[in-house]
């Protein structure tokens, strides 16, 4: 196994006072139903923030990764499904990766009329959020290229956005840059309720996790648990189960 993965497992990226679960979900070799296991753990993680804010409401997620490329974009689209499979929670998902947005794409949206038109612009959610052709859930999504991200998203304005759309939906999810190459995950680190951080198995080098997991920290970022992406089996998974 690799050295991140050890690390995981040891716990370096959930050492906190509070309860961290650390999930391990992935694709390519991986089942179907091991990447559901794997994110069922954050899930549990997620779902404990719950009644932060003196009511039933969920809270703001901010998913990142290490560095780019880790999958942080799936992850972030795939949780704000799951969270409202069920029907009884109203997730809302948020492309704050103004450097290499995804989501509109995934969604089958134009990623103009966003985030930034309504940080700038002063753009009304209510015309801003979209659902895509095939999606349950809202998104807003980046909107037209920003000159300063970082700047951007450290505005009094995206603040105020963070928590109208607290105060309108269950569950805010928010996609953002990789933390060791970006500012912008530090400055919305201390806006949200917890953090989820993305690390590549077999590709990640430790220390850089632990770069990641340490700046997040120092933020302000809550870290419910981290996720190792395209994690492969190289015996049988069935045996990884009983080690």
């Amino acid at each position: 196994m690799s050295r991140i993965y050890e690390a995981m497992q040891r716990g370096a990226l959930a050492e906190a006072s509070h309860r961290s679960h650390i999930a391990l979900a992935a694709d390519g070799a991986q089942s179907v139903d091991a990447v559901a296991q794997g994110y069922q753990r954050v899930l549990q993680a997620i779902q404990g923030l719950q009644g932060l804010h003196g009511s039933k409401r969920g809270g703001v997620i901010l998913v990142v990764s290490a560095v780019a490329g880790e999958g942080a974009s799936t992850v972030a689209r795939e949780l704000a499904l799951l969270l409202g499979r069920d029907g009884l929670a109203r997730p809302v998902l948020v492309d704050a990766n103004l450097r290499a947005p995804t989501q509109h794409r995934a969604f089958g949206v134009e990623r103009a009329r966003g985030l930034s038109e309504v940080a700038l612009q002063g753009l009304a959610l209510d015309q801003a959020l979209r659902n895509g052709a095939s999606s349950p859930i809202p998104l807003l999504t980046c909107g037209r290229p920003a000159g300063n991200p970082a700047g951007l998203l450290g505005t009094p304005a995206v603040a105020s956005m963070i928590e109208s759309l607290r105060s309108r939906f269950d569950w805010v999810v928010v996609d953002a840059s990789p933390i060791t190459v970006y500012s912008d995950a530090a400055i919305l680190a201390p806006l949200v309720d917890g953090v989820v951080l993305v690390v590549q198995a077999e590709s990640t080098r430790w220390e850089v996790a632990q770069q990641a997991k340490r700046v997040l920290e120092e933020a302000g970022g809550r870290i419910l648990g981290g996720v190792l992406s395209r994690r492969r089996f190289h015996i049988p998974q069935a045996l990884y189960e009983l080690l």
